[in-house]
């Protein structure tokens, strides 16, 4: 029977991994080289990736050494020589929240908790930046290690609130510059986020802080590679096709198989420049062991992953500001591929108003965008796998149509479903009507050809629905694909300017069907070919524009 109880969901305390008896990832050897620098470290990662857990271990091992890592590489590879140090360890997620009480008094709190062992009249400090200073001053004799954990939350949380953003940009401004006065008495500190934010000292007043969110060195330092996948879940795989196939009554699950549709649902996150390294989302992988009888289920958007703050707050302050609705249509393609750079992908925003922070480096830093492919100096950056496809296209949308995405995949999940079973492409053509008329006018009056063909493919792919674009084959290329466990269908978008020209272009799109022979495919699955001509007819002086699905036909 399979131990559920050592999965470690939910975990994130290098103590409690040992306590607990969990499956810890030994990246130590990783652990023990970055333990070794003096400039002080910035790692950025998104949210779920294994960053608070890599924070905990650094804690474990500079406050009490060696003692709960027996087994792991710094031991048996003898990595790890120094002693043990006090450890300031923060975690500024849990002060992100507006509250009651200001945010300089919530850190104070926190940095008392922290700090211990401190003389009686640090009660006298009446701010965080005080009271630090009253730390260090009262412990000449003593070198520290600094460990701050999701440092940009606070900022992030009030994004839009210019007042509130800036109170919290100088306390942290001078925090940090504090820390910096006092870089000799630190031995080590190490520091996390999502983003980078100018102005708070962070990176302007460590000078020579090593960022090494880009280092292919450390590519792998949070998230499951391949092989760890292999090595410390391997049982839980071969559990994982058992499961599936007593459930679904069949045998075409196998080990293999499973390995293939986690990598195709989980995997395919790149962060250093070189493209070396590819990790899984960890939280995605533990819930599919976790349920994996469930299948392989969106769990980074089922859980609430897939919309940290930073993107949220981000849309909803900038949406029609820096963001239009028209730019956002373009993004319903999921299969793009952007060249960039990491300067690019890696601004620093001096203020909430900063033009210059451009909107896919939000994406990237939040998880949606990864490194696909690399041309040095240039990265081609795309969306790493089928269940970010799916909370990516969930998040366009419900800015596109003001839906909630739950709310539409409900909307017309039995409808589109119960047509396609039926083969009433009537019906299905009535549902892809509501599906248009569920975007706003200044949306849709932008559509491009294209843009028509990605709103259906996010739809049916919300849906559950495998779907892929413009599918190469020797004659040709369909324009989209779309496939259940019984069909396979092949669609034919034609665009028009003018509604009395449908019946033309209808036969236009079958002839390129039989002509290009999209039909015939090696599968074992029905092929349905369908002819879709679509209405975009601008307004004129006489008549109100038209943009509806006007014809659905299979091609025989």
């Amino acid at each position: 029977m399979i131990d559920y109880s050592k999965l470690p969901l939910s975990i994130t305390a290098f103590s409690e991994f040992c306590e607990r008896n969990k499956i810890y990832i030994d990246k130590t050897d990783l652990v023990a080289k970055l333990a070794q620098f003096d400039a002080p470290i910035f790692l950025s990662r998104p949210r779920r990736f294994g960053k608070s857990t890599l924070v905990s271990t650094f804690h474990e091992l500079f406050s009490n050494g060696l003692d709960k890592f027996q087994g792991l590489k710094i031991v048996t590879e003898n990595l790890w020589k120094d002693t043990t140090y006090k450890v300031i360890h923060l975690d500024f997620s849990i002060i992100k929240e507006r509250g009651e009480r200001s945010f300089d008094q919530s850190l104070l709190t926190q940095l008392k908790i922290a700090c211990k062992d401190l003389p009686e009249n640090t009660d006298l400090a009446d701010s965080s930046n005080t009271y630090l200073q009253f730390f260090l001053t009262q412990q000449s004799d003593t070198k520290f290690v600094l460990l701050i954990d999701e440092y940009d939350a606070p900022l992030t949380a009030v994004m839009g609130d210019k007042e509130e953003f800036e109170s919290r940009r100088r306390v942290l401004s001078n925090f940090f510059s504090t820390i910096k006065a006092y870089s000799g008495k630190f031995r080590f500190i190490f520091i996390t986020g999502v983003t980078r934010y100018s102005n708070t000292s962070i990176f302007s007043a460590f000078n020579n802080i090593e960022d090494i969110s880009f280092n292919p060195d450390y590519g792998a330092i949070v998230g499951y590679t391949q092989a760890e996948l292999e090595n410390y879940f391997k049982d839980y795989i071969e559990y994982a096709a058992k499961a599936l196939n007593k459930k679904e009554k069949t045998d075409k699950y196998t080990y293999e198989l499973i390995l293939e549709e986690l990598k195709n649902n989980y995997d395919g996150y790149s962060f250093d420049e070189e493209c070396e390294w590819h990790v899984y989302n960890p939280w995605s992988i533990l819930n599919f062991f976790k349920n994996a009888q469930r299948g392989f289920k969106p769990y980074w958007l089922e859980t609430g992953g897939a919309k940290p703050s930073l993107l949220v707050n981000y849309l909803n302050t900038f949406i029609d500001k820096k963001v239009k609705k028209t730019e956002l249509v373009d993004y319903l393609n999921l299969e793009f591929i952007k060249r960039t750079n990491i300067a690019a992908l890696s601004p620093t925003i001096t203020s909430i108003e900063d033009e210059n922070f451009p909107f896919f480096a939000i994406l990237y830093q939040a998880g949606y965008f990864t490194i696909k492919d690399t041309d040095a100096p240039d990265l081609m950056v795309g969306i790493p796998n089928l269940e970010v496809k799916e909370a990516f296209a969930d998040i366009v949308l419900e800015k596109l149509t003001n839906k909630d995405g739950t709310a539409l995949r409900e909307s017309y999940k039995q409808a589109i479903k119960g047509a396609l079973n039926t083969k009433d492409f009537k019906a299905l053509k009535d549902e892809f009507n509501k599906i248009l008329n569920e975007f706003s006018y200044e949306s849709v009056i932008s559509f491009k050809e294209y843009a028509f063909r990605d709103v259906y493919k996010v739809m049916l792919q919300l849906l559950g629905y495998n779907t892929y674009t413009e599918y190469q084959t020797a004659l040709g290329r369909s324009d989209l694909c779309f496939e259940d466990d019984r069909r396979l269908y092949i669609c034919e978008f034609k665009v028009i300017g003018r509604a009395d020209n449908v019946q033309e272009k209808l036969a236009d799109a079958k002839e390129q069907i039989r002509e290009k022979k999209y039909g015939l495919r090696i599968t074992d699955k029905e092929v349905i070919t369908l002819a879709v001509i679509i209405v975009n007819e601008n307004a004129s002086d006489k008549h109100k524009p038209m943009r509806e699905v006007a014809a659905i036909e299979e091609v025989i």
